[in-house]
């Protein structure tokens, strides 16, 4: 089973990915705080972090440039209501693996999805088709 971090001080926004999460088999914590959520980063091995920017103590720039030196190969999926351009290429630049607006034409639908195709790159029906071709030695 996957596990996911969602760091978002909006309750009222990360519940609702949480529940959508475990609909779909994926396990999720929250971390309510820049802080909380590197804290948690470290106690756990998450496969993926969703991680809003605006964060009361450590901000997410903050926590992206901490995971990144811990772990340059977890993915990080940004998840915010700000989208300036320059402080996306500059996020970008540091190490994120996906962006998603979080603002009033958010789809939960399209965040899950984005999620699932980054913990599971290749479907099931992919995977049996790699390993029919794979000999049998």
């Amino acid at each position: 089973m996957s596990l996911v971090l969602i760091i978002e001080d909006e309750p009222a926004t990360a519940a609702p990915v949480k529940e959508a999460l475990e609909i779909e088999g994926i396990q999720a914590d929250i971390a309510g705080s820049g802080n909380a959520g590197l804290e948690m980063f470290r106690e756990k091995a998450y496969d993926l972090i969703l991680l809003d920017l605006k964060l009361p103590g450590l901000s997410g720039e903050e926590v992206l440039n901490s995971i990144r030196k811990e772990n340059p190969f977890v993915t990080v999926i940004v998840y915010t209501n700000y989208s300036d351009f320059a402080d996306i290429k500059k996020l970008t630049n540091i190490g994120i693996d996906g962006y998603i607006n979080k603002g009033p034409e958010a789809d939960l639908d399209e965040l899950i999805d984005m999620i699932k195709s980054k913990l599971a790159p290749i479907d099931g029906d992919a995977i049996d088709v790699l390993f029919r071709e794979f000999p049998n030695e």
